[in-house]
This record gives C-alpha cells, sequence and structure tokens, in this order.
C-alpha cells in the first residue's frame, strides 16, 4: 500500500500519530511531561549556546562551528540539546548563552536530583 502515490503519505502519517499517541498515554500513565515540538524546528543548525542560526547544512557536514560565538558542536548532540530547550527545558544549570561550562560532577548531580523529583511525583 506504501508504493501507491495517492496513499501513502496518509499511510505513513497514520503510523505516526498512532505511534504519538501511544507515547502521550504511557507519558499520562507514568505522570510524564509530552511535549511536542514544530517538525520544521532547526535544530541541527541554530547554535545550542547562543541560539544563533547558521543556516543549511548538508547531511555529510557532522560538526560544524558557530559563526557568532566560535563553539564547535558536534550535529546530534547539538539537535538533542536545542530539542530540550524547544521543550522548555534549559540544557545547562546556567541557562543558555553563559560562559560557565558545566562539569561531569555538577551535571551528575543536576541528573540525580532531576531524577529524584521525577520520581517523587
Amino acid at each position: 500500500m506504501i508504493k501507491n502515490r495517492k496513499l501513502s503519505r496518509a499511510i505513513s502519517d497514520l503510523g505516526w500519530r498512532q505511534f504519538r499517541t501511544l507515547l502521550e498515554g504511557i507519558a499520562e500513565k507514568y505522570g510524564r511531561d509530552f511535549r511536542v515540538i514544530s517538525r520544521w524546528e532547526a535544530t541541527s543548525q541554530t547554535c545550542s549556546s547562543c541560539g544563533f542560526k547558521g543556516g543549511k547544512l548538508d547531511l555529510k557536514v557532522r560538526e560544524w562551528e558557530c559563526l557568532n560565538c566560535g563553539v564547535k558542536h558536534d550535529r546530534d548532540e547539538n539537535a538533542a540539546i536545542n530539542i530540550l530547550v524547544a521543550g522548555g527545558h534549559s540544557e545547562t544549570l546556567n541557562g543558555r548563552g553563559g560562559k560557565r561550562k558545566t562539569t561531569a560532577k555538577v551535571a551528575a548531580a543536576c541528573e540525580t536530583s532531576t531524577r529524584i523529583g521525577a520520581s517523587a511525583r
């Protein structure tokens, strides 16, 4: 049925909609937040440090440097941070654009406190 040009998009969209509905139900069951961001959000092209939008990159470009602040990014890690920010979470303790780097020890403590707070719900 996917080979049918008229039905293929509708069938694919329905599959993703069912998957999203399933995830929403699981999140509600376990008391978690489920947030949806725009599919057109430029998460891999926007600097996660300063918010500067660099522009369209080829898929073969895996690492890039921000022209505004000079921070080097891995494309996938940068996109993950931007998705967290778009969903309403801060990626570091000092928020977006701070000069201070979060150390592994501070990040682990933050992660532990987040898990404890989530399990207390």
